[in-house]
């Protein structure tokens, strides 16, 4: 028995195909290639900052923590990750500031470098941000001075300047390493 209402999926295809193509007529056939920075946005305290985005491995919710004893105080413990121990610093305290007041909106940004695998606490994030080339700046953002050692540029938007906080510069630190008292 066959159905005389069938169908062919081909000449369905090539039907929109043509279609596409009588639309496109008109459009700029150049694509403008632009090279974007991207980078995680999150409170520090008062200040906003920028992480490159490829120096942040994940970022969590605040976690459920295992005290050490006999650390630094700015160590707040450790983390099970589906099976890794985190070490979980916060950074607000790290600096010499206020310890981060934990919140719905506290977040744990996740780097791995150099086989050094930690957790740092921030206030909040605030998302990923893109920004071109042309937005880039070498002008300071004011921000505590506490940061400046770790801001490596940043990117002017809107009259404001975004620090970018070197990650990798934090891990790097003797002091940060040193999470033993």
């Amino acid at each position: 028995m066959s159905d005389t209402n069938t169908v062919n999926p081909v000449a369905v295809l090539k039907e929109i195909e043509d279609l596409c193509r009588d639309c496109e007529t008109g459009l700029s056939r150049k694509a403008e290639i632009t090279n974007e920075w991207s980078g995680i946005a999150f409170c520090l305290g008062k200040d906003q900052l920028l992480a490159p985005m490829d120096d942040v491995v994940e970022i969590l919710d605040y976690p459920e923590l295992s005290m050490v004893p006999l650390t630094q105080p700015w160590v707040r413990g450790i983390a099970n990750v589906r099976g890794n121990l985190l070490p979980v610093i916060d950074l607000n305290g790290y600096l010499g500031n206020k310890m981060t007041r934990v919140t719905g909106k506290t977040r744990v940004l996740v780097v791995d470098y150099n086989s050094v695998y930690s957790g740092i606490v921030v206030d909040e994030v605030l998302g990923l941000k893109h920004f071109l080339e042309a937005e880039l700046t070498r002008d300071a953002p004011a921000v505590e001075d506490v940061l400046h050692p770790y801001l490596q540029n940043g990117f002017r938007r809107n009259g404001q300047v975004w620090g970018v906080f070197n990650l990798v510069k934090l891990v790097e630190s003797h002091s940060f390493i040193q999470v033993a008292v």
